[in-house]
């Protein structure tokens, strides 16, 4: 105890030599203020991270993981309940009336569903029915769409398979009704590609369910090929720019190419669908050369590929389509997409092997389509003069010309092909006619995703030329209009 009394003892001396005033405690008054800014400070950061934290309703604050996965669920349940309204407003004439089929070309449609069921594949493919078309009679497999006829026996064998099974008769009652809810979902799925917003996802299917001009081609009994097409449509333009999203994404070609080969298959819309899809890779690579967007890349290219390569082999297994993909010219455009994107690929392997500046890369591109712009000339030559390529269709002639004078009296006595009213617009559409501008803009303004985007700016301008041709063609508009909402 001496010693340390010492030691301070010395330590005093030694302050006071060196002019250094001695130590004094800290008075209570000062423990309590630096306490009292102690807790402050903590409570202002506490306060901050609570600020920083995601609000659910904007009141209860959450870890953002956690805000997230509720956010998932509030979503989920909204798209859950815009199915079931889908399902539920589609019945509404089933209820009425009950499960019958209504209008001429559904009951027709039943009927060849009825023949492939009870006689198999080979026989509906040479099917003579001498019925249809009294009394000329109509060679049904090769002048039919089938693939609503093959997806409704298929559903109905599947459900016989589980136990559960329906007459063939309920089944194609309800396919319009199973497909319209299918629709919603792919145009979900599309929205969310375009935007990257869940949110506008889930509102796009909400509209898609109860807008009229999809209702109109997916109520209950309304068997008609349109009740499928319009998902099969969505499948293949959702796949095409999901394919687009990144360097590794080209693999969605396959589904791409798959859907659309759905799509031949279930209706004769598939011209455009594969028009527009090949119009949007080439205004990509367009655009890029002026400097807009990422132009020609390996991903765009191998996406294409596999979408028409797998797309066209399986729309020459369809019976009424055939070789027309390589003879109409109508599809001819698409081809002439594909070529380029070979012989750019060809270049551009030129370019990558060889190391070639910009100039000297400038120069196998010319070399190379001037060689391949005369093989073509001389092929086009010679098979057009041999009657190889048919002449373009009565009803795309229709689009153009006035559709009283396509030539075809067939087309021109059906009041669908006139140009569209604007009351056909409020009738097809309702009030999103009028929003779908704004999602036209929003979609041009998109930088984030103007890949995808892009191909929805392309889609609604070419909708709305066609539908200001043919009034038939505004019901194909709703897509777009549920992405401008």
């Amino acid at each position: 105890m001496l010693g340390r009394v010492s030691r301070d003892g010395v330590r005093r001396r030694r302050r006071s030599v060196m002019g250094i005033p001695p130590k004094k405690g800290k008075s209570k008054a000062e423990v309590d203020k630096a306490a009292a800014e102690d807790s402050i400070a903590q409570d202002e950061e506490i306060n901050q991270w609570n600020s920083s934290l995601p609000r659910v309703f904007g009141v209860v604050p959450v870890p953002k993981p956690l805000a997230t996965l509720i956010q998932i669920a509030i979503q989920v349940y909204i798209l859950y309940y815009i199915c079931i309204s889908a399902y539920d407003i589609r019945t509404y004439a089933i209820r009425e009336y009950g499960r019958v089929i209504h209008e001429f070309d559904p009951w027709f449609n039943f009927r060849a569903t009825q023949y492939l069921a009870d006689n198999g594949w080979y026989e509906f493919f040479h099917w003579f029915d001498y019925k249809s078309w009294y009394p000329l009679g109509r060679p049904v497999g090769t002048t039919i769409y089938p693939g609503m006829q093959i997806t409704s026996v298929t559903i109905w064998k599947i459900l016989g398979w589980i136990k559960h099974p329906m007459s063939l008769n309920d089944v194609c009652v309800f396919v319009p009704c199973w497909f319209g809810v299918s629709a919603t979902l792919f145009l979900g799925l599309l929205t969310y590609e375009v935007s990257g917003s869940r949110n506008a996802a889930v509102a796009a299917s909400g509209i898609m369910a109860i807008i009229p001009a999809h209702i109109m081609r997916s109520v209950g009994g309304g068997y008609d090929n349109e009740a499928i097409a319009v998902t099969a449509m969505c499948a293949t333009f959702f796949f095409w720019v999901r394919s687009l999203r990144n360097k590794d994404s080209w693999v969605f070609g396959v589904l791409t190419g798959l859907a659309y080969t759905y799509m031949v298959a279930v209706w004769g819309g598939f011209v455009f669908v594969l028009n527009m899809v090949s119009a949007h890779a080439a205004a990509l690579v367009g655009l890029g050369l002026v400097g807009i967007g990422p132009g020609y890349n390996n991903n765009l290219y191998r996406a294409f590929t596999l979408f028409f390569v797998i797309g066209t082999f399986g729309a020459t297994r369809v019976p009424v389509v055939g070789l027309t993909p390589f003879k109409s010219l109508e599809q001819l455009g698409a081809m002439t997409v594909f070529i380029v994107f070979q012989l750019i690929e060809v270049c551009e392997v030129q370019r990558r092997r060889r190391k070639l500046g910009a100039a000297q890369a400038a120069l196998v591109y010319a070399q190379v389509f001037s060689v391949a712009a005369l093989v073509v000339g001389v092929m086009v030559s010679y098979l057009s003069s041999q009657g190889y390529f048919g002449p373009i269709s009565a009803r795309v002639r229709g689009l153009f010309v006035k559709h009283t004078r396509t030539g075809n009296p067939l087309v021109d006595s059906v009041a669908e092909h006139q140009p569209a009213s604007p009351d056909a617009y409020w009738q097809y559409l309702h009030s999103a006619c009028y929003t779908a501008p704004v999602g036209l803009f929003l979609s041009v303004v998109n930088v984030n995703r103007w890949t995808q985007s892009s191909f929805i700016t392309a889609y609604g301008v070419v909708a709305y030329f066609f539908s200001n041709k043919d009034s038939r063609s505004a019901a194909s508009e709703h897509p777009f209009c549920e992405e401008g909402r």
